[in-house]
């Protein structure tokens, strides 16, 4: 059917129609999609990006690509530097030490979290039941707990989903697959398949703020950027080599008479390709012909994989000198290592406190530990190192001593300064009265 201009007018004012002209042209095999917001390209497809991406393909771009595992695993090793402090009664704090790997493992967790949209700690326990079977409380204290063991997305997969709205469960799983030899396995012996109830797990997912178990992964939103940096690497990489292979064209001389005789021609290309193929080979018989080398100009990726490290600097909040170590031949500069820690501090208090809240009271709850209300503190990753706070504590000195000089008076007081390097600015005297001594060392 022939359109008219004006037709085709008309019906661009109709969605309807629009979207099955975009149909059509795709059906002719035009690149048209819906993706970008742009009718007239499927950016996707034209710059080779996947539709939609999977847990797989996650975790490759997370093991082969040193930018992507930073990604990830950063703010993890960052929240979880310095192993928090957990106090409660007497009695909880005690069994609590009888768990020495709980940090370990959670750190684990929260790693795997981050490559896909959720992921879980399997709570292994001396009940006598089958891990399909629900948990219930009384466990015989520490001792009940068998072990703890971090389960990657790809392996850990929902069987049944709640879909009943007047359940208080609406929408969270029923009960889980676990494939141990699904992706995120590292262990090529491992064939446990197995039905597991969620009472029976931790689930972690970072950005799952609408209280069910998906999140988005750390990486999903610059997927398509970690995509572009492993094409200008590989590229960049392969150019090279084939500059350095220096591939040889040979032209033939006005007095050759090679072009003469066919079967010379192809014995001779037969040897330029071993002389090729063969590097221990220092030389080629070439008579007539003159050799050049085939070369090509390289053009630098800086400013292309720059722009594709700033988008995943930008999705991630990680400033692009913190996740490659350095830029342009610098270190990262104070402002950025600042941002990083405050974004690690404001990680511990909220997400990291709450995942390790998760855990405890799941012991509590089992019978793993005993009844009690704790608290969970971190250090505080903005503190000034022992180094940088006597370099502080220097500068003052010289602000006092250009103020005395300039007959004013100090502007840090010696307390003030004692307190800045990480001392009290008080001195305690204990008086030893049962010795007889005074605060002038005479004796009563």
């Amino acid at each position: 059917m022939k359109v008219t201009r004006r037709q085709l007018k008309l019906n661009m004012g109709s969605p309807s129609l629009e979207r099955e002209r975009q149909t059509n042209l795709g059906n002719l095999g035009i690149s048209g999609g819906s993706y970008t917001g742009d009718s007239m390209h499927d950016i996707f497809k034209d710059f080779g990006y996947p539709e939609n991406v999977s847990f797989q393909q996650l975790w490759h771009m997370y093991r082969r690509l040193g930018i992507a595992k930073n990604a990830c695993n950063l703010p993890v090793q960052s929240t979880w530097a310095q192993h928090p402090k957990i106090k409660g009664t007497d009695q909880f704090n005690a069994e609590l030490e009888q768990i020495p790997e709980l940090i370990s493992r959670i750190k684990a967790l929260d790693k795997r979290q981050r490559v896909g949209r959720y992921a879980a700690l399997f709570m292994r326990v001396a009940d006598d039941k089958k891990p399909s079977e629900e948990l219930e409380t009384g466990l015989n204290g520490v001792a009940s707990l068998v072990g703890m063991t971090p389960i990657y997305e790809g392996q850990l997969r929902v069987n049944e989903t709640d879909n009943d709205p007047q359940s208080k469960n609406y929408g969270l799983p029923k009960m889980y697959h676990f494939q141990s030899s699904g992706q995120g396995n590292r262990n090529e012996q491992a064939s446990a398949s197995l039905s597991i109830h969620p009472s029976r797990l931790i689930i972690a997912a970072e950005d799952a703020d609408n209280g069910g178990i998906y999140g988005t992964p750390a990486i999903e939103g610059c997927f398509n950027s970690l995509m572009d940096i492993r094409k200008i690497i590989g590229a960049g990489g392969e150019g090279f080599y084939r500059n350095a292979a220096q591939s040889i064209v040979f032209e033939l001389d006005e007095s050759g008479g090679a072009s003469a005789d066919l079967g010379m021609l192809k014995d001779f290309n037969d040897n330029a390709d071993d002389f090729m193929r063969n590097r221990r080979r220092r030389s080629l018989f070439a008579p007539h012909m003159k050799a050049s080398t085939l070369d090509s100009n390289l053009v630098s990726p800086k400013d292309f994989f720059m722009n594709a490290l700033n988008d995943v600097a930008a999705n991630t909040g990680i400033p692009a000198t913190i996740l490659i170590g350095q830029q342009t031949g610098r270190l990262a500069s104070g402002e950025d290592s600042d941002h990083f820690l405050a974004m690690t501090k404001s990680r511990q208090e909220n997400w990291a406190t709450q995942l390790l809240s998760s855990v405890l009271d799941w012991f509590i709850k089992y019978g793993i530990l005993p009844a009690s209300k704790y608290e969970i503190t971190f250090a505080d990753p903005l503190e000034l190192s022992d180094e940088a706070k006597l370099e502080s504590c220097q500068k003052m000195a010289e602000i006092n001593s250009k103020q005395f000089n300039s007959g004013q008076e100090p502007v840090f007081s010696a307390e003030e300064i004692r307190k800045q390097a990480g001392y009290d600015d008080t001195v305690e005297i204990d008086l030893l009265e049962n010795e007889g001594e005074t605060l002038d060392g005479e004796e009563d």
